[in-house]
């Protein structure tokens, strides 16, 4: 057992290389549960993919996109592979769980889509585009994303997937809405057209062996736009295995997407996927979704893409493995497991003469290989859990340092009711080692230690889509390896056990393939068992804090920067930890650690002051560990972990981004604040010297609110806060005796709930641009209706309505200058219409469209001052931006005693 393929797998891979590489992560995503064969439901759902080859590529731009149903129906009703292919990974979004954004929430996200993936049965891919947030059209879509480049990467998944039919969940168009949703429908339309033209993008078939491949049917999704819709698929019926419609299991897939707020009820009455035949190349017509699509494997024999091969070498063998394998699918009595299996050898045997012979005729790569690995990958399963096979590999450690030695046990059990000879794939068993598989009798294990080093320089754990830096809004793939293939959702494991299950006891050379991750598994008393993944991790673990600080430029105002070392080693580490520092500044002394045992941590604080006459601008702070070998240590590691997800870890440099501004902070002595969804603003707002405290359920629920100055409520916190939601109307009463409560954007629940304090909506229909520019002409219907108003350019000119109003003049005199350097976006969620105690103070909106003054509302509310704002605070003060501190610090300002709550 080694890190990647260890050797006996790869003498199956000399037979099917790149299909078998491509396909190995699936098997991989949710191997951190106690062993299981998957028992009987297993069994069918493996079965009902053998003995044809249909394939389905569904497109759409992000994950919760797909058609989930579609997607349950296709694998588990009617036996289809399939694979959902978002063209991001959705670090553009928000996140209603934790505190992840961007590439931490694009990591959360694949996982999510992977949860989804292991109850629908589909497969996973993305291109490399970055999810640079909210597009309102194609034009600002493909100024992030190279066109070309989105569509090679779509065109070498239909390659390599190489379905019959492309289901498109966009139409293309400005209906779309969403500009990245524009874009999918674009490309899944030109992968369509091109992707069987060998001389686009050539270098595909030159670099990465694929081949020019023409899926045979396009469709539309029509889920939402039942326009044309020429075929319906039964989605309510029932998966008589499973014991719940298709419709069921989909929803209980959609509702892992926890992160973005997608929980659905499980309705069992009828339910229909719908789809819009576009483009049909075999002239079947609208006979169903593979009418004139051969899926039969004999055929393949007789196309496959060999060197001028007719398919006639392995044409009767493959004829006999589908009659085997129908022989287990439609049984003519009811078959023993001990019968099941024995079948399934005999089809394993039967397909590995066909593996072979298409290897002799070099037609692994063509239409036929694909087909032939997606057996064998069901057919092994099945194998096994028929054979009641039970394989687990078990670590002594979940956190390996370069070097060291990691142990692990590999464990087989036959649970099964006969004889089983089966084979661990290690380092040491070369193919002439003559090794013999192990017979195990029914209710016996056996087992194999193996100990595994990782070499010193050997990449610590992370995605590979992280290993480089991007390419504006586009990741830098490293080359495709034996660890990973491009589009692929994530790497393979640093280790996996290998086990080969055989009928008979000859040497070890062909078998069903079981392949387990390696875990440490730890007992929580209130959990039970819990598993842990293996990664590759630094010696010294190092984090700064703040990683992102506005510092103003106040005389005399030093900031404090924790480092946090954690030991990953069983054994010592000492040495020294310091802060490299921006030239002109002076650098604390370097202090000593040690770090005697694993998880071990220690903690630093260093005082910085700017050097005198600093000017404005943005400069880098790095923490820095040295051991006394002279070794470096400047990064650590973030997990992301959740009950719903396999675990992950992206490295994270000890770095703070430091913005040096001329902010001006409010008189006021105390601001309680309550953290919304994926809030990281109280921490950036302390940072900068805001006097910060947070408010939870007992303060909401029974504190003194009259202690606080001011009350600032976090983005969507009326979703995330059930104590908020229940105590709205203490905060209401706080604002009436002179308080100032400042909202964030929220969603529908506080416009629709009554949570306001005066009359507000938002959404409804587009607004247009009129030659009149008043407040109620713009009120016209401009389209579909839509959820919310929204200005996502972040360079879109603002507009102070009144900029001599008080809001904008103090304690910061708010220019042209303050709305430079904003990120992703200016603001979401504004309001739509609002009553006469509302004033609204700004003005925006992005090219083209329609002016909206609905970003920030300001009210006097009987003694005190209650504002909301649609401005993405939540991304640019974590980020430092200088304009929305200075633009903060006046809203809380509005507290002051001597302003009075002074309106705009």
């Amino acid at each position: 057992m080694i890190r990647g393929l260890p050797v006996p797998y790869c003498r199956r891979l000399s037979r099917l290389v790149l299909p078998t590489l491509f396909l190995l992560p699936s098997l991989l995503h949710a191997q951190l549960e106690a062993p299981s064969t998957g028992g009987a439901v297993a069994v069918a759902q493996e079965l009902r993919m053998l003995g044809h080859d249909k394939r389905v590529l569904m497109i759409g731009a992000h994950p919760d996109d797909e058609d989930t149903e579609l997607l349950t129906l296709l694998v588990r009703g009617l036996g289809v592979e399939a694979a959902y292919l978002s063209l991001n990974r959705g670090e553009g979004g928000q996140n209603l769980i934790g505190p992840e954004l961007g590439e931490g929430l694009g990591i959360l996200r694949t996982e999510e889509l992977l949860a989804a993936r292991r109850l629908d049965g589909a497969r996973q891919y993305f291109t490399r585009a970055y999810d640079f947030g909210f597009s309102k059209n194609l034009t600002d879509t493909w100024a992030h994303w190279p066109k070309d480049s989105v569509l090679k990467d779509v065109v070498r998944i239909v390659r390599r997937f190489r379905p019959q039919v492309i289901v498109s969940i966009f139409h293309g168009t400005p209906a779309d809405g969403h500009g990245q949703h524009q874009a999918a429908g674009w490309a899944a339309q030109e992968a369509f057209r091109v992707a069987g033209d060998p001389s686009r993008f050539p270098e595909l078939a030159t670099e990465e062996h694929l081949a020019a491949w023409s899926p045979a049917k396009l469709y539309r999704n029509a889920r939402f736009d039942t326009t044309g819709t020429n075929l319906r698929l039964d989605s309510g019926a029932l998966d008589e295995v499973v014991g719940q419609t298709y419709h069921q299991i989909a929803m209980r897939g959609r509702s892992l997407h926890r992160s973005q707020d997608m929980g659905q009820l499980q309705g069992m009455g009828p339910s229909e996927s719908r789809l819009v035949l576009w483009v049909d190349r075999t002239g079947a017509g609208q006979g169903g979704l593979f009418a004139g699509v051969d899926t039969v494997l004999g055929p393949l024999a007789g196309r496959q893409g060999g060197s001028g091969s007719d398919g006639a070498p392995f044409a009767e063998a493959l004829e006999r493995y589908v009659s085997l394998v129908g022989s287990v699918q439609h049984p003519a009595a009811p078959l023993s497991n001990r019968e099941l299996a024995d079948r399934l050898r005999q089809a394993g045997g039967t397909l590995d003469q066909v593996q072979s012979a298409c290897a002799q005729s070099n037609c692994l790569r063509g239409e036929l290989g694909t087909a032939l690995a997606d057996q064998r990958r069901h057919l092994d399963r099945a194998l096994i859990s028929a054979a009641g096979i039970l394989v687990d590999d078990l670590a002594d450690d979940d956190r390996v340092v370069p070097g060291s030695v990691l142990n692990s046990t590999l464990t087989v059990r036959n649970a099964g009711g006969d004889t089983a000879w089966v084979c661990p794939a290690q380092d040491a068993m070369r193919a002439d080692s003559g090794a013999k598989p192990v017979r195990l009798l029914p209710g016996e294990a056996t087992g194999w230690s193996v100990s595994y080093r990782p070499g010193l320089n050997q990449p610590l754990s992370q995605p590979y889509f992280l290993e480089r830096p991007r390419l504006g809004d586009l990741y830098s793939w490293p080359a495709g390896s034996e660890e990973h293939l491009p589009g692929v959702p994530f790497e393979r494991p640093m280790q996996s056990g290998v086990v080969l299950l055989y009928g008979r006891s000859d040497s070890c050379g062909a078998g069903a393939l079981a392949v387990r991750e390696t875990s440490l598994r730890t007992n929580d008393q209130s959990r039970g068992e819990v598993r842990h993944p293996i990664w590759l991790v630094p010696r010294v673990d190092v984090t700064l804090d703040p990683a992102s600080l506005a510092w103003p430029l106040t005389p005399g105002s030093p900031r404090r920067f924790s480092v946090t070392l954690i030991s990953n080693s069983r054994d010592s580490t000492s040495g020294t930890v310091g802060l490299e520092v921006p030239p002109g500044w002076t650098a604390p002394e370097a202090r000593p650690f040690t770090l005697d045992h694993e998880q071990q941590r220690v903690t630093q604080v260093f005082e910085l002051r700017p050097p005198a006459g600093a000017a404005p601008g943005v400069v880098q702070i790095r923490a820095v560990a040295s051991d006394r070998a002279g070794h470096r240590f400047d990064v650590g590691q973030v997990t992301v972990d959740y009950a719903h997800i396999h675990p992950r870890v992206l490295l994270q440099p000890a770095l703070a981004r430091v913005t040096l501004a001329p902010i001006a902070l409010p008189k006021v002595a105390r601001i309680g604040y309550i953290r919304g969804a994926a809030d990281r603003v109280p921490e950036a707002l302390t940072g900068a010297g805001f006097p910060i405290e947070l408010l939870g359920r007992e303060a909401l629920e029974k504190g003194d609110l009259s202690r606080y100055t001011a009350i600032v409520i976090g983005p969507r916190a009326y979703e995330t806060d059930t104590a908020l939601v229940r105590n709205n109307a203490r905060l209401l009463a706080y604002a009436r005796a002179g308080g100032l409560v400042l909202i964030q954007y929220q969603q529908h629940i506080w416009f629709n709930g009554g949570f306001a304090p005066f009359p507000v909506t938002v959404g409804g229909q587009p607004l247009r641009m009129t030659s009149d520019s008043g407040p109620g002409s713009k009120n016209l219907p401009a389209g579909p209706p839509i959820s919310h108003d929204r200005v996502t350019d972040e360079t879109a000119p603002v507009r102070l309505l009144d900029p001599r109003s008080p809001l904008f003049q103090s304690p910061n005199r708010i220019s042209g200058s303050d709305w430079d350097g904003w990120i992703q976006e200016r603001g979401l969620y504004f309001a739509r219409s609002w009553s006469s105690e509302w004033k609204p103070a700004l003005e925006t909106h992005d090219p083209g469209e329609a002016p909206l003054e609905g970003g920030l509302l300001v009210a006097r509310m009987g003694k005190g001052t209650f504002v909301y704002t649609g401005l993405s605070f939540f991304r640019q003060l974590p980020a430092g931006v200088p304009g929305a501190f200075r633009l903060f610090a006046n809203l809380l300002a509005l507290a002051e005693p001597a302003r009075g709550g002074t309106t705009p």
